[in-house]
């Protein structure tokens, strides 16, 4: 009878600490979320969270990762710059193109002047043999690789 007492205790004790590391985990969980939310936090101007690579899409109105979204052009002259690549999105339906270069603050928008030519005038997106190149002022500066 008297096991059986101490087992009945032992079993309640038992459960009751069980329960109380449960709350103390989940507040320590809660905080821990908190933390995690606040590291890596910066944004934008338009909130998208840069430290994870998003940037403002002119284009789609959005926070996009070009390196998902776009196109990867590769540098052609890679003694000029420290950069390897460029990002590119085509939206044929607005026929235009936006353009993402490590050296401008911002995207920049094209428009399309023909089927295999985007310009703003400074920059040229061009189409030659099913790759993209982007030219600033007629110098070439990346390419897609295929």
């Amino acid at each position: 009878m008297k096991f059986n007492t101490l087992l009945g205790l032992f079993t309640i004790l038992l459960f009751w600490g069980c329960q109380s590391n449960r709350t103390t985990s989940s507040s320590s969980t809660i905080s821990t979320v908190d933390s995690v939310s606040n590291i890596g936090g910066e944004k934008d101007k338009n909130g998208c969270l840069t430290s994870a690579g998003y940037t403002w899409s002119q284009l789609k109105n959005d926070c996009i990762r070009p390196f998902e979204d776009g196109i990867s052009l590769d540098v052609l002259n890679a003694a000029n710059s420290y950069q390897t690549s460029a990002f590119i999105l085509i939206d044929s339906l607005q026929k235009k193109a936006e353009i993402f270069v490590a050296e401008e603050d911002h995207s920049i928008i094209l428009d399309q002047s023909n089927d295999t030519l985007f310009t703003n005038g400074n920059f040229y997106l061009t189409k030659e043999n099913f790759c993209w190149t982007l030219s600033l002022n007629k110098t070439k500066l990346y390419q897609e690789r295929k």
